[in-house]
């Protein structure tokens, strides 16, 4: 079975000002299309094409229950607990798929949000909403195995999803088709949250890039910077990012201002 290529996002700055619209949460983790062909034989995909079947344990497994030659789209995340509630351990998806840590992947969910495929049949061409309805009636929902909540979208309602510690959100035209690659009838609205630092060092990374190391309330940060930084150590800066991590750290963080305010 060939790889499909999965339809992306496009990200956006300002709330729509009107429109008939869906929001689902979005999840931090790892994009995955998974498929279920002859004998039921599973196989997953990454969004470029990277084999991760092997990685996952047990999780795919009651998906050889679905119809063969069915394609699933989804989000590959993992779940811990701190404080006494559950969260989103991104730290954990990336042990399990790149490193084979078998106790991250015991962490793992699968949250499907699209099908691409039913018993051979290819529904991209559907409307949105058909193939959820369809994606209902064919996923093996279970205890690591569910499918996206949607609801009307609303600023208020996407406000409360980053509440939850979600990214932000996804807001999706109902009738648009399954089409490749970046779609604009699917926009993502990530969380920014701020925090103050100290710039401590700049680094030299192995990978070519310039990185900066920060300091937040005793806590190391490193985000990209850049060789111009390194006048800056010892100044106060804005850092801006998505969302915290289990483990404490932040994700998608960068340098948004210098001695701010």
């Amino acid at each position: 079975m060939a790889i499909p290529e999965p339809m992306l996002s496009t990200r956006a700055a300002t709330w729509p000002a009107q429109g008939d619209l869906i929001m689902e949460p979005k999840w931090d983790g790892f994009r995955l299309l998974v498929a279920i062909g002859e004998r039921a034989r599973i196989r997953a995909w990454s969004r470029r094409g990277t084999s991760l079947g092997d990685r996952l344990g047990s999780l795919l497994a009651p998906l050889a229950d679905a119809p063969r030659g069915t394609v699933f789209d989804a989000e590959l995340v993992a779940l811990s607990s701190r404080d006494g509630r559950a969260v989103q351990d991104f730290a954990a998806v990336c042990r399990a798929t790149l490193q084979g840590d078998v106790a991250a992947a015991r962490k793992l969910h699968l949250v499907a949000f699209d099908l691409l495929e039913v018993g051979g049949d290819d529904l991209r061409s559907l409307p949105g909403n058909e193939r959820t309805k369809l994606l209902r009636e064919t996923f093996p929902v279970g205890d690591r195995l569910r499918i996206v909540q949607s609801s009307p979208a609303s600023r208020v309602g996407h406000d409360q999803l980053v509440e939850l510690g979600f990214e932000g959100s996804v807001l999706k035209r109902p009738g648009s088709t399954y089409s490749p690659g970046r779609q604009t009838s699917w926009r993502k609205y990530k969380a920014c949250h701020r925090a103050t630092a100290r710039l401590r060092a700049i680094r030299s990374g192995r990978d070519g890039h310039t990185y900066a190391i920060c300091d937040v309330d005793g806590r190391r940060v490193t985000t990209l910077g850049s060789p111009r930084l390194a006048a800056l150590i010892g100044r106060r800066v804005e850092l801006a990012y998505s969302r915290v991590d289990a483990d404490g750290s932040l994700r998608e963080v960068r340098i948004s201002a210098i001695d701010p305010q």
